[in-house]
């Protein structure tokens, strides 16, 4: 889980979902691997969506690690993810992989650099559009992640920049009533969905919802229901 809120801080909806079981290592060499099968095959689909999503991978655990370096390394292999994201959207853009993998590649990266250079990249546009695609093509995907991915984009963006905590609080309510009492679903949902409650001083609604988070193992949900009065 991500301790601060950036710009486009989809690693924090993310991060938890791809904190892998493998080593860094294993990670950096699945990389490397997905990447030479991509640039072997430039005009095949799966290859360069692989690509982003290995590379996404190994770039979370990065982050979460904070292994020695982690800001270069992780923002190389972020900004890389990003390049075979859209490359497999302009391959497939009816399929969601290209633009799920693109988005939460630009999670990372925007974890490995200040908000001003995200902004001025012009990433929150292009990562909107990502999880908005995603969703709208297959919102079932990876457990219904794109669900979640699309309402913390519109939980983390601050106000200049179009922050709407009404759509998402719609989206992580959306993923709660499909996805809540089936097998493993997402703790981080409730965590989300209850701080923003908690910044709306909605109490009893927030300590619900971080209460069941922190049953589900969430820490930092733990923490936060500790802040309320």
């Amino acid at each position: 889980m991500m301790k601060r809120l950036s710009i486009l801080a989809l690693a924090l909806a993310l991060a938890p979902m791809f904190l892998a079981a493998e080593t860094i290592p294993v990670l950096k060499a699945n990389a490397e691997a997905a990447v030479k099968a991509a640039n072997a095959a430039p005009t095949d689909y799966a290859s360069n969506w692989k690509a982003s999503m290995a590379l996404r991978k190994y770039g979370a655990e990065l982050v979460s690690q904070k292994a020695e370096g982690w800001k270069d390394t992780a923002k190389v292999a972020a900004k890389e993810g990003m390049k075979y994201g859209e490359i497999a959207q302009k391959l497939n853009p009816n399929g969601v992989e290209g633009w799920y993998w693109y988005g939460v590649c630009v999670g990372t990266y925007s974890d490995c650099v200040s908000i001003l250079t995200a902004l001025g990249e012009g990433l929150k546009g292009k990562t909107q559009k990502g999880f908005e695609m995603a969703y709208n093509t297959n919102k079932g995907y990876e457990n219904g992640d794109p669900i979640i991915s699309l309402g913390r984009f519109w939980q983390v963006l601050p106000g200049i920049a179009g922050r709407d905590v009404k759509k998402a609080e719609a989206l992580f309510t959306e993923y709660i009533t499909t996805y809540g009492t089936g097998k493993a679903p997402n703790k981080d949902a409730w965590y989300y969905r209850g701080l923003l409650y908690k910044d709306a001083g909605r109490t009893a609604e927030a300590r619900a919802d971080l209460t069941k988070a922190a049953e589900m193992g969430n820490k930092d949900a733990a923490a936060a229901l500790a802040e309320i009065k």
